[in-house]
């Protein structure tokens, strides 16, 4: 039931995470680098989930971005539906790989694997979308948007990783529970 209780406030998180980071200006300081809230949800909630319900939150996360995202241009898909489920799935897999370590206490894991799914999920992106135009050009601009929401994520990180140690309250831990998740711990 906790589990369950976990995933879907995981879940509606990543869609309010969605809203909210359109909502939030480009921040001109950073050559209109832009704040990605969800890869910081996600990969959160790949640290701290069994992985049966990673692969699922990795799935509904991956679908929900992939229609935030979805990019038609003269009737050419450029940012193809589905490639946001896979890459949640692989960098879900990698992040739960430091389950343990996380689980034991070291939170910092959780700021360098979101600077680093950031980072990564945009370059993809950039990528994708430069392989359906026959060119990729790489520039002072490009290299901005794509590190420095990285840069942001090391921020907003470890401040979302404090919020959720102080809601630990509300996900009392039920001896004999399966799945083990305890956020913030």
């Amino acid at each position: 039931m906790k589990l369950a209780i976990s995933w879907t406030s995981a879940a509606l998180t990543v869609f309010f995470a969605l809203i909210i980071q359109e909502l939030i200006p480009p921040v001109q300081a950073l050559n209109g680098a832009r704040v990605l809230l969800v890869p910081l949800v996600f990969c959160y909630a790949a640290l701290a989930m069994p992985t049966w319900a990673m692969l699922l939150f990795a799935a509904f996360t991956g679908f929900l971005t992939d229609l935030m995202f979805l990019h038609v241009v003269d009737g050419q898909v450029e940012i193809a539906l589905g490639w946001s489920m896979v890459y949640f799935v692989f960098f879900g897999l990698l992040a739960h790989g430091f389950q343990p370590a996380f689980l034991r206490g070291h939170w910092w894991i959780y700021v360098g694997l979101s600077i680093f799914g950031t980072c990564t999920f945009l370059a993809l992106q950039y990528i994708m979308i430069g392989f359906r135009r026959q060119g990729i050009i790489f520039n002072d601009l490009v290299a901005w948007r794509i590190l420095a929401p990285g840069l942001m994520a090391a921020v907003i990180a470890p401040l979302g990783h404090l919020a959720v140690k102080q809601c630990r309250h509300f996900f009392p831990d039920v001896p004999g529970e399966a799945g083990g998740y305890r956020p913030g711990q």
